[in-house]
């Protein structure tokens, strides 16, 4: 295990979500192969590609409504982990078997999006969110930071 390579990975979600428009939080979200290190797609959280602008514009509909983080999916912008496994599909890049790194933890249906596509381990910041707690159940590492 290389701590260097994933606190590059770690370091590298965090600008990407540099890139999210979105108003109420940015959240950046890398995959990357524990083999040989490479990154193997990201994604940020932000209005559907081609959508042009975020739900409400420069105010986040879900604050608007009073929405707790993490919940509601039908409700605001993409999630990062969404768009990162989407971006990985759209070039028909296998995400089996591959490490994640986001920059805070996944809400319950991200989380059962990066279990699905094969996601091995999720390096998140608190690991305590319900979507951390389904990757658990589900034989899924999380972790908060990189192994010494």
């Amino acid at each position: 295990m290389s701590r260097k390579h994933i606190e590059l990975r770690i370091r590298t979600a965090q600008a990407v979500a540099d890139a999210s428009p979105c108003p109420r939080g940015r959240v950046g979200c890398v995959l990357f192969d524990p083999c040989g290190w490479a990154s193997v797609s990201d994604g940020y959280n932000g209005a559907p590609r081609g959508g042009g602008r975020l739900c409400g514009g420069d105010q986040c509909n879900r604050d608007q409504q009073g929405i707790e983080s993490g919940t509601r999916c039908e409700v605001g912008c993409h999630h990062a982990e969404a768009n990162a496994l989407m971006n990985a599909s759209r070039r028909g890049i296998s995400t089996y078997g591959t490490w994640c790194a986001v920059t805070r933890d996944p809400c319950l249906m991200c989380a059962k999006l990066l279990h699905h596509a094969g996601v091995m381990r999720v390096y998140a910041p608190e690991g305590v969110s319900d979507g951390c707690e389904y990757l658990k159940k589900h034989g899924v590492i999380v972790k908060t930071e990189p192994e010494p």
